[in-house]
């Protein structure tokens, strides 16, 4: 009889999220008509082998770091769907924010340099003689406005979190309209580009009636301490720049031989390593703004992966386990969410949603020991997991895989009552794909049993210090606790 109750109540809320989905849908049909025509993704620049290996297809915006569009990345190939026998009766979603222009580091240090460069070049009709360059000589720049675009959402961006929002409604339709209070909150960190991804995603969430909706604004100031979606902010002890001398190693290695490539296409305008380095920046960027750009064409294969490595090298030292300020500055959101998922009494309400950006994803799986290649390689004879010489194919950390536009990790907790599990468990999704943890993945869809769970991330704590102590800052009026949720 329960499960009778529970499924008619769930056909009852899908029936209401398909109505409220409409009108939202209506909505967004509307705004798009009145703006002029939305930038989409058109065709992907899919690379492919010949005749022989036909099955070989490399799409190339699934290799761009944090510049890729949102992908769905699911190597391990577990079910995301919940596990049979189990229910979600509470998720908590943390999501970086969609598509936007340019990041204000990437444009101002790599691509401005490129444009000053193409702009000042006098023979831009030279780039005629080259196939691949000759889209050179009338291309303009997809950012007209810097002051204006840099940072800021594009409208692809809007609608894939608009879209993303739709999505979890369907998914969670028993959780979205669970909210004790008829208050839905959406946290976001105090950007604008943050907040309209979580306004975007409330919409795709549907006009839930009764229900009030609300973004909570989370300061990024340094007096924050650990209460704060910008931990790399706000401690003092965070050196942005790490990882840009490793980085550069390599940069200047991969680079080496597309230079020379480039520059024997008679172009007279001599490419230099910052130079490739924007234009595959510029394949992400240009494609999320206009739907598709010439740039990603123009690289091969194993170029875009070495593009890829470069990023995750600077990512590895920088706010993953390269960086052993990484899990102090992650553990905060991880105890504060985990704390959320075992509360046996009910909270305000049952689907949380995070909206922050690029830096946090990484932090989060550091504290939580998710793609570490030391449980998968090791350091073999003492060697880095990540050398500075050569691409580890093998490696565990991409960061395309997590840290994407609209990249997003998930703590679901599950309700089971099947024949083989009872009880309640705790299981992460990383882009939508199912994430095992180190040693707790015995529950249904490789999930943790809760309580075990719970030991999981005490003991991962008492491993690094607090934030406070960790940042050197226990002189300050700080916080080690992240408390808002």
């Amino acid at each position: 009889m329960h499960s009778e109750v529970l499924s008619s109540w769930s056909q009852l809320n899908l029936f209401t999220y398909d109505l409220n989905c409409i009108s939202s849908l209506l909505l967004l049909l509307i705004c798009l008509i009145t703006k002029g025509h939305a930038s989409d993704i058109s065709t992907p620049p899919i690379i492919t082998a010949g005749p022989t290996y036909g099955s070989y297809k490399f799409n190339v915006l699934q290799h761009l770091s944090g510049i890729s569009p949102y992908f769905d990345s699911n190597a391990n190939e577990l079910s995301p769907d919940p596990p049979q026998g189990c229910i979600v009766d509470k998720a908590i979603y943390l999501v970086r924010h969609g598509s936007i222009y340019a990041n204000d580091y990437d444009y101002n240090n790599t691509i401005d340099p490129f444009l000053q460069r193409l702009q000042n070049f006098s023979n831009r009709a030279d780039f005629s003689k080259a196939t691949d360059l000759a889209f050179l000589v009338h291309w303009t720049s997809p950012i007209s406005n810097s002051n204006e675009q840099v940072e800021k959402l594009t409208e692809y961006g809007s609608k894939e979190a608009f879209t993303l929002g739709t999505q979890l409604a369907q998914r969670y339709s028993n959780l979205v309209f669970d909210s004790k209070n008829k208050l839905f909150k959406i946290w976001a960190s105090a950007a604008n580009r943050t907040k309209e991804t979580a306004s975007a995603l409330l919409a795709g969430l549907g006009n839930r009636q009764g229900i009030t909706d609300e973004i909570i604004t989370i300061s990024e100031e340094k007096n924050q301490g650990a209460d704060t979606f910008s931990p790399t902010k706000t401690c003092l002890q965070y050196d942005a720049s790490v990882g840009s001398e490793q980085g550069n190693i390599w940069l200047k290695q991969y680079t080496t031989p597309i230079i020379t490539r480039l520059n024997a296409m008679g172009s007279q305008f001599n490419f230099i390593a910052n130079d490739v380095l924007a234009m595959q920046e510029l394949c992400g960027y240009e494609t999320v703004i206009r739907g598709s750009s010439p740039f990603c064409k123009i690289f091969t294969p194993e170029e875009w992966l070495s593009f890829e490595y470069y990023f995750d090298i600077k990512y590895h030292y920088s706010l993953g386990y390269g960086n052993v300020l990484s899990p102090s500055l992650g553990m905060p959101w991880v105890e504060a969410s985990s704390d959320l998922l075992n509360y046996t009494t009910d909270t305000e309400q049952s689907l949380y949603i995070n909206v922050v950006h690029r830096e946090m994803p990484p932090l989060i799986l550091t504290a939580l020991n998710l793609f570490n290649d030391s449980n998968y390689v090791g350091a073999m004879n003492g060697n880095p997991t990540l050398p500075l010489d050569q691409i580890n194919y093998q490696r565990a950390w991409k960061s395309s895989k997590f840290i994407s536009f609209l990249g997003h990790i998930a703590l679901e907790r599950l309700q089971c009552t099947s024949a083989s599990y009872t009880g309640k468990f705790v299981r992460i999704l990383v882009n939508s794909a199912p994430q095992a943890l180190p040693g707790c993945a015995n529950g249904p869809g490789a999930s943790c049993p809760l309580a075990q769970y719970m030991d999981y991330v005490g003991d991962r704590g008492e491993l690094y210090q607090d934030f406070t102590d960790a940042c050197k800052m226990n002189h300050q009026n700080t916080t080690d606790v992240l408390s808002f949720l």
